[in-house]
């Protein structure tokens, strides 16, 4: 035991010395050679630049609708939805059917909200979604709507103003008005669609009705951020009472929610990715949703090389392998004096994942693992002159460890930088709350965030590693 003690305070001493040296080994000559507890630390540079997000896989629980320009390009943003069946519910012997309506709730926008958007809705009529499926971002519409014009179910077109909603609902969770857009459909959609009906099943309804195609075809200026969308379908029947005919009015509302699939369907108009360059390299980009990420290499073969020098036969470990993110463009004025380069604001949540695991973290809906996809969170901190910096924080020791034990090592290891949404849920004992991560998405609202990259000359993107061997 008395041995146990010595070993562990003689390791911890070295670690404590090794935090006070630059790249220095603090073996002590106390034991023999090949039993030294060797323990350095080295600082190391890396790669950073910006690329093309691609398509991204998300299963969004809100949605982006319009049309809107910034210095990052112009997003066009429609929904495909298909809605949740009431499965077995039946109408009434005697029902007629009086209209069905579409509404959209929003709580937000992006943009100028004096605007005005206009807003249409199809019918998808050639393809569906298969549930258990993921599908990305930028899916090609013509698999799903041949927009003909009998597939525009709408009587009228909707053109909206964000900041002077026409309807409101209050909410009582909230104790305030959500804002939502009312559609009425055709009577020739609602007659098809209440005669035509099939209830028996969610697979039954999804062949009858696939689902709603929802898009702007005016405006520019505009994202709408859509908390809720539903179908509902208003009729009314009579029944006999005291000898009387009695009419009852009543509705039925159809879902997109979880127990369907939802495709916020992006495009990006002109993007300004190769624009990005006239800021020359010392900064880096990371704009949402799925337009531009920033790639890290993060040099292994050159990290790999130099620990086993200092280390020997020595079984590597790291023991703190720190990176920090500074973020450039957190906008702290006035709303008044905000500017259109300073509506989109950095992400509360970036996820720093290996690039060639990223469809595979989102379309398995993975969790964040600290040898993988490692989650950092928008920090704010007071820097020596007493200004306010922000910054992303990475733990990357578990990482570079797992990397550093592997017979063979790549030259570099890449890594992205992704905006995500995270949701969490919260456990209660007599002693204590708990939160826990229970969800990680791509990011589908509007955020620009501008990090000061690896190559910056004045405080470059660097990776610290204090790391041992035994």
């Amino acid at each position: 035991m008395k041995q146990k003690i010595l070993f562990f305070g003689i390791m911890m001493a070295m670690v404590f010395a090794a935090c006070d040296t630059d790249s220095h080994t603090a073996g002590e000559a106390l034991l023999p050679d090949s039993d030294q507890i060797v323990v350095s630390v080295d600082t190391f540079g890396m790669r950073s630049a910006i690329q093309s997000a691609g398509q991204i896989y998300a299963r969004p629980d809100s949605f982006l609708l319009g049309e809107c320009d910034n210095r990052f390009g112009t997003i066009h943003a429609d929904i495909l939805a298909q809605m949740a069946c009431p499965v077995g519910f039946k109408f009434p012997d005697n029902a007629a059917v009086d209209s069905v309506c579409v509404y959209l709730y929003y709580r937000s926008w992006f943009g100028d909200g004096y605007s005005p958007l206009q807003l249409t809705i199809y019918e998808m009529d050639k393809g569906t979604f298969n549930y258990p499926s993921a599908y990305p971002s930028n899916l090609p519409l013509d698999d799903y709507c041949s927009l003909a014009p009998e597939t525009r179910i709408v009587a009228a077109d909707r053109i909206v103003i964000a900041n002077t909603p026409t309807d409101s609902l209050y909410s009582s969770d909230t104790e305030t008005y959500i804002p939502y857009i009312r559609f009425k459909t055709t009577d020739v959609f609602a007659q098809h669609f209440f005669n035509d009906i099939d209830l028996s099943s969610q697979e039954a309804f999804n062949k009858f009705f696939k689902g709603l195609y929802i898009t702007s075809n005016f405006g520019s200026a505009t994202l709408l951020h859509v908390m809720e969308v539903n179908m509902t379908l208003f009729y009314h029947f009579t029944y006999q009472k005291n000898g009387k005919d009695t009419t009852v009015n009543d509705t039925k509302a159809f879902y997109a929610n979880s127990e369907v699939r939802q495709v916020n369907r992006l495009q990006y108009l002109n993007p300004q990715i190769n624009n990005l360059q006239q800021y020359g390299d010392s900064i880096n980009f990371i704009v949402s949703p799925g337009n531009i990420y920033t790639r890290l290499s993060l040099p292994m073969e050159e990290m790999s090389a130099h620990i086993i020098d200092e280390l020997g036969n020595r079984r590597p470990y790291v023991n703190r392998a720190r990176l920090t993110i500074d973020v450039l463009n957190k906008y702290t004025g006035s709303t008044a004096d905000e500017t259109v380069d300073d509506w989109a604001q950095p992400a509360n949540y970036m996820l720093l994942v290996k690039e060639s695991a990223v469809d595979r973290f989102f379309t398995e809906r993975e969790l964040p693992t600290d040898t993988c996809a490692i989650l950092g969170q928008l920090t704010a901190s007071t820097d020596s002159a007493g200004n306010v910096i922000y910054y992303y924080d990475y733990d990357l020791s578990a990482l570079l460890t797992q990397q550093l034990r592997q017979e063979q090592h790549t030259d570099s290891l890449q890594m992205v930088l992704v905006p995500v949404s995270v949701t969490t849920t919260s456990s209660s004992s007599y002693y204590s709350t708990s939160t826990s991560i229970s969800a990680v998405h791509p990011q589908q609202t509007i955020s620009a965030t501008i990090i000061r990259s690896a190559q910056d000359v004045a405080k470059p993107m660097q990776l610290e590693v204090v790391y041992s061997g035994f």
